[in-house]
């Protein structure tokens, strides 16, 4: 009986040396969660440009052109700014003050055209006062960049934007908090005849799809590139009963091209047979429609092979790292409880 006893505080002692061990390595785990997670101090660094919209004007084609703009911070702080162009919205161009120009505009990426002497470039403190129309401005940097208009540019209005990525060039063990700089738009004109038109083809199935998937094909007509979509795709009855619509992405199309825009419908709800279909496509501030009769066929089963996927370390390679450190942490705490 009294072995009995002492076998069962033995089976007690060890249940809770298991339970010491995992307590211990859960601690471990939690003081990982908040060493990263916690509230740590941040300082919040102001940063702007000025201005927001640059006009270079009517350039010819293969001219290069140097234009610049305005990166200011109120900080004392060292601050690096990295800089990059990209392709503009359409948006920009229906504003109030463009809308004489609205229907002379090529979407071509001009944002490849743009090259930066000096990225990144660094703010550091300065005493300098620059006077604009706007104030006095401290604590500024000039920022240039060439703008080179390749030979067959498309003669139209175009933009383009400038994103300015601020950071920190500094760190001393705080967080830093930047605010986010507004991207500053570039416009300007290639000189030559410009002309924006499309046309719908046609309306076909596209019969390859395990899906009611209808083919919109859109020819550009003009000399602009223009961002072309569907924004309503119809399906009607014989009878003109509206069975049901949809719309398209979107995609860039080049003078001379055909795109073809895709309209998907649900495959349950349309069934094989004759139907009327019609399509509106906005290509830059027009619009163009047709309707043409359709036959829907019943959609082929397609069997897609797929191969494993790999995944990439990358950034996560650091947070396997740490995991590994704590089991390794957690293991040597583990065998010295039990030489114990």
């Amino acid at each position: 009986m009294f072995d009995m006893s002492l076998n069962s505080i033995n089976f007690r002692f060890k249940r809770f040396h298991i339970s010491s061990k995992i307590t211990v390595c859960i601690c471990i785990i939690a003081m990982f969660l908040l060493f990263f997670s916690g509230p740590v101090s941040a300082k919040e660094l102001q940063v702007g440009v000025s201005p927001l919209m640059l006009d270079l004007g009517t350039l010819k084609k293969g001219e290069s052109v140097v234009g610049s703009f305005f990166i200011v911070t109120s900080s004392q702080d060292e601050i690096v700014v990295r800089l990059k162009s990209t392709r503009s919205n359409f948006d920009f161009f229906k504003k109030p003050e463009n809308l004489k120009i609205v229907n002379y505009v090529s979407e071509e990426d001009s944002s490849k055209w743009v090259f930066f002497p000096e990225n990144p470039y660094v703010l550091e403190p300065t005493d300098d006062v620059l006077n604009t129309k706007a104030g006095t401005i401290s604590d500024w940097k000039r920022v240039n960049f060439v703008l080179n208009v390749p030979d067959d540019a498309e003669p139209c209005n175009h933009a383009f934007k400038i994103e300015p990525t601020p950071y920190a060039a500094k760190e001393d063990g705080n967080s830093v908090n930047i605010i986010a700089m507004v991207a500053i738009t570039v416009k300007f004109i290639v000189e030559g005849g410009c002309e924006v038109s499309g046309d719908i083809l046609d309306i076909m199935q596209d019969t390859s799809s395990n899906y009611v998937d209808l083919n919109v094909y859109f020819k550009n007509a003009g000399t602009a590139t223009v961002s072309a979509f569907s924004p309503d795709v119809q399906l009607f009855y014989e009878n003109g009963t509206l069975l049901d619509e949809t719309m398209s992405g979107t995609v860039y199309t080049t003078p001379g091209d055909i795109s073809v825009l895709k309209a998907r419908f649900n495959a349950n709800k349309v069934l094989p047979g004759n139907y009327l279909v019609n399509a509106s496509v906005i290509y830059g501030a027009n619009t163009t429609a047709k309707q043409v009769p359709i036959i829907i066929e019943k959609p082929e089963i397609i069997n897609i092979v797929t191969t494993g996927s790999t995944t990439s370390v990358g950034e996560k390679s650091n947070i396997y790292l740490l995991f590994i450190l704590i089991l390794i942490v957690a293991y040597l705490i583990y065998k010295r409880e039990d030489k114990r």
